[in-house]
């Protein structure tokens, strides 16, 4: 197996962390091919795809239900990062993978930066409630890539009312809501104790990918999975 230059983290430390082990996610030596190694992956590469939630109707996931692949994406909207990803490699994403059914991309609260990363997310899951999530996700990012540190009531108001269609006063009623506050909060805690400590952090498939990585290393990867089902 070729090595790759991007940081990849172990999947089988994902699997040591979804199983209650106790194992820190470490970096993935490709070189390693003895059979223990190779059985512990498999079994990683499994519980990576049960993560992936596949539900009709989810507000929080683009793509047909039925993609041969899930992208999980663990993401914080004041990330800088994360950012990146959304303004400039989920374009290409879309045109090239998720539009045409080979990608299904899921989006996981992991609201761990700053102060304000709480609030974002419970914006977010606002204009979900409207089904307007991807276009918030938008100019949310929008925002916190021009380097804005103003993520205020009236600033993340502003940024609803960028999105078309969004009815701006049960926007603003809903940010309110307790029961979106709490769910931002379980979603967090779930992305943690999967041992996800950075952002952005990626699942893609069967291999996990921290960073804001360029487009080619998404399609290197897509790429690969996608001729391994044909």
């Amino acid at each position: 197996m070729r090595s790759r230059p991007w940081k990849v983290i172990a999947i089988g430390a994902i699997v040591v962390a979804l199983l209650a082990i106790g194992a820190a996610i470490g970096a993935r030596n490709d070189s390693d091919s003895n059979s223990a190694t190779n059985s512990r992956s498999a079994e990683g590469a499994q519980q990576l795809a049960d993560l992936a939630r596949r539900g009709d109707n989810d507000p929080f996931a683009i793509g047909d239900v039925d993609a041969p692949i899930v992208i999980i994406e663990y993401a914080d909207f004041t990330c800088p990062y994360c950012s990146a990803f959304a303004v400039e490699t989920f374009p290409t994403l879309f045109e090239k993978y998720i539009e045409p059914g080979h990608v299904r991309l899921e989006w996981r609260d992991t609201p761990i930066l700053t102060e304000h990363s709480e609030n974002t997310a419970i914006a977010g899951r606002t204009a979900a409630e409207q089904d307007l999530f991807w276009e918030f996700y938008h100019r949310m990012f929008e925002h916190t890539l021009a380097g804005s540190k103003d993520y205020s009531r009236d600033t993340l108001i502003g940024v609803a009312g960028k999105v078309n269609g969004m009815d701006i006063d049960e926007f603003t009623a809903s940010l309110d809501a307790p029961a979106l506050a709490d769910a931002v909060r379980r979603e967090g805690a779930e992305s943690q104790s999967l041992g996800v400590t950075a952002v952005p952090t990626f699942i893609v498939g069967n291999e996990v990918l921290q960073g804001a990585q360029p487009i080619y290393v998404f399609e290197q990867i897509l790429d690969e999975q996608l001729g391994e089902d044909n």
